[in-house]
């Protein structure tokens, strides 16, 4: 039986009912011409004609008061239960397909079965039939299960496709091996990052004290938002995606990056929805993301180099480009502070510091311990040419994330072909009314487009004396 990572441990034990920890994936399909009449029962009838042989798909988890949870293999699949369709009545509109990937979203798996679920959903506008993939955190991250299904697709109509199940066994063998390489060289360079962690403990400590400045957030200082308290599992989810043309040329225009036109826009929607609700706090946002940790020159070179960074996001006055070099200022300053101390001994501070806050929620303890973050917000790199799935266009694919205890709110992009589609996850009780989210993005964008232009044009025609 296989083991499981510390990682994958800590989102079985920290699942309970309002909290499921397993993730999601959206899918909208546009059959070929000619066979949009039964295409989902196509669907559903080839998954459910084979089942799966391969792990995860294939593995249940153990329990046991001698050992921890591990993955065990199982031939027991009902395929009935695992693969399901469902239609949606007239008009089969987008804010009645959201509503059901939001119930599908809210309820846990069955522990006593393999952690997935495929769901096919006909009846859609024009013709168009949606899938839900849905496995747990443990079996798949986002990266992983994104790769997964990449893996069933073709870059033609013609190729028919493959099953979830069916990724080569060499292919598994090789990801099992880049893990263990990984955890090898995390224990190689402990001692390391014990240094950097004392190091940057002082840094703190220092500037707590206002005996010295750093570009580190002092840890709990995030301000305690409507983003921060769940207490239910229904889910509300607002989908929108931007040309990533408007993204690189608003970065090109302002010497920042795509993730500061990101990290702006999406704390500009914020701060709407917030307004529109009467919330308004004089500290600004802090957003958990990923920070590339590569020096220049290094793009092709090495293994992964990505720490966790807690990004002090604009307060609720600034303006659009004001805001965009606040936040472009936060991120160079996290990046830089992780490389002076050690990338290790920074990636296990924001590790251990949003840990805290993770346990806290999970023990309802959030009301009592400050926050460290208010969102989590990620990026997952997805296809870049245009894909088909058993012969039917991939017109639309989506992240659909879970909520970390603590937290009510999760922000995941993942980019496809010439978009890259925003997907938002909330606790419905908490936020309610969060649907408005996704025209709050563009006008966001709109606006920080504008304000860039017109700073532009200023500076070109500037009087000349």
């Amino acid at each position: 039986m296989a083991t499981l990572s510390l990682m994958d441990l800590g989102f079985v034990v920290l699942e309970r009912d309002t909290n499921p920890t397993h993730i999601c994936g959206l899918v909208v399909l546009t059959p070929p011409a000619g066979k949009e009449e039964g295409f989902a029962q196509h669907v559903v009838s080839r998954f459910q004609a084979e089942v799966p042989d391969q792990a995860p798909f294939n593995q249940v988890l153990s329990f046991g008061l001698t050992h921890l949870p591990r993955w065990q293999t199982t031939t027991n699949i009902d395929m009935e239960y695992h693969v399901r369709q469902s239609r949606l009545p007239a008009p089969g509109d987008r804010h009645q397909l959201l509503e059901l990937v939001g119930r599908i979203h809210s309820y846990r798996l069955d522990r006593s079965r393999p952690l997935w679920e495929l769901w096919v959903i006909d009846g859609l506008e024009n013709n168009q039939v949606a899938l839900v993939i849905k496995m747990h955190h443990a079996m798949a991250d986002g990266v992983k299960s994104v790769s997964m299904f990449n893996y069933c697709c073709s870059e033609t109509p013609e190729d028919t496709g493959k099953m979830l199940w069916q990724l080569p066994q060499s292919e598994s063998d090789k990801l099992e091996r880049s893990r263990q390489q990984v955890i090898t060289a995390m224990l190689k360079r402990q001692f390391k990052a014990n240094i950097g962690l004392a190091k940057l403990g002082t840094r703190l400590a220092m500037n707590w004290a206002n005996l010295a400045t750093t570009r580190l957030n002092i840890p709990f200082t995030a301000p305690r938002t409507p983003f921060n308290i769940s207490r239910d599992k229904a889910r509300t989810i607002a989908l929108t995606k931007v040309p990533m043309h408007r993204l690189h040329r608003l970065a090109k225009l302002t010497g920042t990056t795509v993730n500061d036109i990101i990290l702006t826009v999406t704390d500009m929607a914020l701060h709407r929805y917030l307004a529109q609700h009467n919330w308004a706090s004089d500290k600004p946002m802090v957003a958990q993301m990923p920070i590339n940790l590569r020096r220049e020159g290094e793009e092709f070179h090495g293994c992964n180099k990505f720490t966790l960074g807690m990004i002090e996001l604009g307060r609720s006055d600034d303006l659009p480009l004001v805001r965009l070099h606040s936040i472009r200022d936060a991120t160079v300053g996290a990046k830089q502070e992780a490389l002076d101390i050690s990338p290790d001994a920074y990636y296990q501070y924001a590790t251990l510091i949003n840990g805290i806050g993770v346990l806290a929620g999970r023990l309802d303890l959030d009301h009592w311990v400050p926050p460290t973050t208010n969102m989590l917000i990620s990026n997952v790199p997805g296809p870049k040419t245009k894909q088909y799935f058993m012969g039917a266009e991939v017109s639309e694919f989506y992240p659909v994330s879970l909520l970390m205890p603590g937290q009510t709110l999760n922000v995941t992009l993942l980019s496809y072909g010439e978009d890259l589609n925003f997907s938002f996850v909330c606790c419905r009780r908490s936020l309610p009314g969060f649907d408005a989210m996704t025209g709050y993005l563009q006008e966001s964008v709109t606006e920080l487009e504008q304000e860039t232009l017109r700073a532009v044009a200023e500076v070109l025609y500037q009087p000349t004396g």
